[in-house]
């Protein structure tokens, strides 16, 4: 576990590609479960909106879609496993670095938790394009362009099903 927590934070860094994770179904398991804590975590924080369930669901299925539909196409889909579990597990480590700044009480956040939870925001636009560079064998611009539409089309489907965010 040390091993793939240790990985996670490389590509993190940008330091490392979904190529190095460990292959295997348990990195996928691993990373999922720490997605599906970090997500259940950040939806319990939240001001309640919309279905927990279902939202905890898309937020996890939608993933698994659209990466096999973006590698499909591209005609890699044996990165499937590993291009997810990096996008998973770097997510979660991502959230969970930004569990503390949601935890501020009142309505209005100071300016530097809003500075702060947009710099995370942002990088994690630069992890998931690194993660597309490699998964696909592209440029970064190509995979930052792969990283915005699928996190605005998630943001899009979770929005009109399970109510807004």
């Amino acid at each position: 576990m040390s091993i793939l927590f240790s990985r996670l934070i490389q590509i993190l860094l940008l330091r490392l590609g979904p190529q190095d994770l460990p292959p295997g179904p348990s990195v996928l398991l691993a990373t999922l479960t720490l997605y599906l804590v970090t997500a259940s975590l950040s939806i319990s924080l939240g001001d309640g909106a919309g279905s927990p369930t279902l939202l905890l669901l898309l937020a996890t299925g939608l993933p698994m879609l659209l990466v096999w539909i973006v590698l499909r196409l591209k005609s890699r889909v044996s990165r499937w496993e590993q291009t997810l579990s990096a996008l998973y597990g770097t997510s979660a480590l991502l959230s969970l670095l930004s569990l503390p700044l949601n935890l501020q009480v009142g309505a209005e956040p100071a300016p530097p938790i809003v500075l702060l939870s947009l710099v995370i925001f942002l990088w994690s636009f630069a992890v998931d394009a690194h993660i597309w560079r490699h998964a696909l064998d592209t440029s970064f611009a190509a995979g930052l362009a792969v990283a915005m539409i699928m996190f605005l089309l998630s943001f899009g489907i979770i929005s009109s099903v399970a109510g807004p965010l």
